[in-house]
């Protein structure tokens, strides 16, 4: 079919890059889990809304990080869903109550889990989700994690620091000259490891800069408190892809 006039043809080539976009313009709403029996459990994350691949993508990638949380018991095989693992994290308790049963009198103090997420920064491009990580258990050494996903909205492909920065050596040198002076200023109990300084394993945005998050168990954190800064984008915005 012959088009009339350029004029019709601008309108087209207009409505097909509004269109594009809309499909990129990805909204989120949460997921709500909360559960209470034998353990405590409670999920609260973002979802990607819309059932294109975009959101899928997303969406599997959050809740496989909820499901790793909830994944307790190493010997069984790891559930896909929130639910299914919820009851797979309850029945590891049971499971390891009446074991203790068999030594001690009494029940073992209940389990608890919290997965958390929030949107920390959205643009046109990218989305950045905070997530954190809990587990419970009176032991020893309870399970914290927090961890970065920074995600690009045109093709849901989950980005690691390398896809957001263009000169890693160059950005690591800048986040040590803030890491030591967090170090001098507020974590003033904390001793830098023999090692090469390196990176984090994740970092994140907000309106303010690039976030800076050292699990406690990542090298530099020597104490229980994560060491967190944020770096002003008036000074990252030159390493910076997105």
């Amino acid at each position: 079919m012959k088009l009339k006039s350029p004029f019709l043809l601008i309108i087209l080539v207009f409505l097909s890059s509004v269109s594009c976009k809309k499909e990129t313009n990805i909204s989120f709403s949460e997921i709500n889990i909360f559960s209470e029996k034998e353990t405590l459990v409670e999920v609260v994350i973002p979802k990607a809304n819309g059932d294109s691949n975009i959101a899928s993508t997303i969406n599997n990638t959050l809740t496989k990080f909820a499901c790793d949380i909830l994944n307790i018991d190493s010997a069984k095989e790891k559930k896909l869903t929130i639910e299914e693992s919820i009851i797979a994290f309850n029945n590891a308790y049971k499971d390891f109550n009446a074991l203790i049963l068999k030594e001690f009198e009494g029940d073992f103090p209940n389990w608890e889990a919290f997965v958390d997420g929030e949107i920390s920064y959205k643009n046109e491009s990218i989305v950045s989700i905070a997530m954190t990580g809990s587990v419970i258990t009176n032991a020893a050494n309870n399970n914290l994690v927090f961890k970065f996903f920074n995600f690009d909205l045109a093709t849901g492909k989950s980005l690691k620091t390398k896809d957001l920065i263009n000169d890693i050596d160059q950005f690591t040198a800048l986040v040590k000259k803030y890491y030591d002076k967090e170090l001098m200023t507020v974590h003033t109990s904390l001793q830098a490891k023999n090692l090469d300084f390196k990176l984090p394993e994740t970092i994140g945005f907000n309106d303010d800069g690039v976030i800076i998050i050292y699990n406690d168990f990542e090298f530099g954190a020597l104490s229980k408190d994560a060491v967190e800064f944020t770096i002003p984008y008036t000074v990252a915005n030159p390493f910076l892809k997105y």
